[in-house]
């Protein structure tokens, strides 16, 4: 058994947790059938998850999980308050079974610790897999080591996920402040919540404002794995030949329908509409290799409207998710800020669930006639402190 440590922004590590237990059911045994282990004890702490459980288990949920950031291997956990211990206990640990060479790249912090000089940390790591491997004559790096002493605890990592997770591999094309694709899956799953599959599944999904179509790219591929992208555990010596091979993918059981019965996006810009198709026919093109027969292709509706006049939608029941322009970027002809925009949009499209994301200090009052408060969500938006409010129609 390892312990793993799976990163998540904040507040998002029950939501991860919830995404975790639905995935695991799914997760591949070392034979490449369905496994039947059982989920682990999981320690939900400020910013992730940590837990204990079969290596091969935890290396897949890099494939699933679409709210965490990144799935972190612990090598070590000690205190320590000299360098020379330190780096005794840097260089006793198992690099040879993971790493290929000496050359990696570091993220060092340190605070509230008697040793707290990062750089005089990163120098004695380096020394020790300098002693270990010789001097490295490569330039790619090979691996991550995470390095954080905090009250004199020292606690080493070994990042098997590389690039952050929410760059998925398949939004090609990006628009004016785009929303990250974490934030739209944690979102997308707050607005299904307590709904079960099939519910969902007699849903059309609108984004009236969608910019490069993150939302609905997000919600197309919500419960699919991703599979085309490289993941750090990849370049381990250590990793398994399973996930070396391109095929490895066919042998998840999981379900291939959609999980929106129809996905209709609307952007008053012209040039956004192949911008969000380009994404959104990645997303299916990724999945069509994945799941061959079980594929089906989506259906969706994407057209060149200002979402605040032209044709409605007649479809039922509508969900509605929207990232709106903020400020002054809002419709010049639009009045009453968040909550006036709100009143147009729902009093237009009568959705029975919405979705707004939009800056705090806007918040949503009063809700519009019809229309009750779900849940009110704060989300940190590229730096920008942001509600995300749901409503659902009375």
């Amino acid at each position: 058994m390892n312990r793993f440590f799976v990163s998540t922004p904040l507040g998002f590590e029950e939501r991860t947790l919830l995404e975790m237990k639905e995935v695991w059911p799914y997760l591949l045994g070392k034979d490449a059938k369905t496994h039947v282990l059982p989920f682990p004890e999981v320690a939900v702490l400020q910013g992730g998850l940590e837990f204990e459980t079969d290596f091969f288990a935890a290396l897949q949920l890099n494939f699933f999980l679409k709210t965490a950031n990144r799935v972190l291997l612990r090598m070590a956990s000690f205190k320590t308050r000299d360098l020379p211990k330190f780096y005794q206990k840097f260089k006793s640990l198992p690099w040879r079974e993971y790493l290929s060479h000496g050359h990696v790249e570091w993220e060092v912090a340190a605070q509230k610790s008697r040793l707290n000089n990062e750089k005089r940390l990163q120098e004695s790591a380096e020394k020790a897999l300098t002693e270990i491997f010789g001097a490295a004559q490569v330039i790619e790096p090979c691996a991550s080591i995470y390095i954080r002493m905090e009250d004199d605890l020292c606690t080493i990592s070994l990042d098997s996920t590389g690039e952050h997770l929410h760059k998925r591999g398949w939004s090609i094309l990006k628009g004016e402040a785009p929303l990250r694709e974490t934030i739209a899956a944690y979102l997308l799953h707050e607005m299904i919540a307590e709904a079960t599959p099939s519910e969902v599944a007699q849903v059309t999904l609108l984004d009236p404002m969608m910019g490069s179509g993150t939302f609905l790219s997000e919600a197309r591929a919500l419960r699919s794995g991703q599979f085309m992208r490289p993941y750090a555990f990849q370049k381990w010596k250590k990793t398994p030949k399973l996930f070396l091979s391109p095929s490895f993918a066919f042998n998840y059981e999981m379900p291939t329908e959609t999980v929106f019965k129809k996905f209709i996006g609307f952007d008053l810009e012209g040039e956004m509409i192949p911008a969000a198709e380009k994404n959104f026919t990645e997303v299916e093109r990724q999945l069509a290799l994945v799941q061959k027969d079980g594929f089906k292709a989506a259906v969706k509706e994407y057209r060149v409207q200002d979402a605040l006049q032209g044709d409605s939608c007649a479809e039922s029941p509508l969900w509605m998710v929207v990232n709106p322009p903020y400020g002054e970027r809002l419709p010049e002809a639009l009045k009453g800020g968040l909550t006036g925009l709100a009143k147009v949009l729902c009093g237009r499209y009568k959705p029975n669930k919405v979705g707004i994301l939009y800056p705090e200090k806007e918040r949503l009052s009063p809700v519009p006639e019809g229309y009750q408060l779900l849940k009110e969500l704060k989300i940190n938006n590229g730096g920008l402190r942001c509600l995300f409010t749901i409503l659902t129609r009375l």
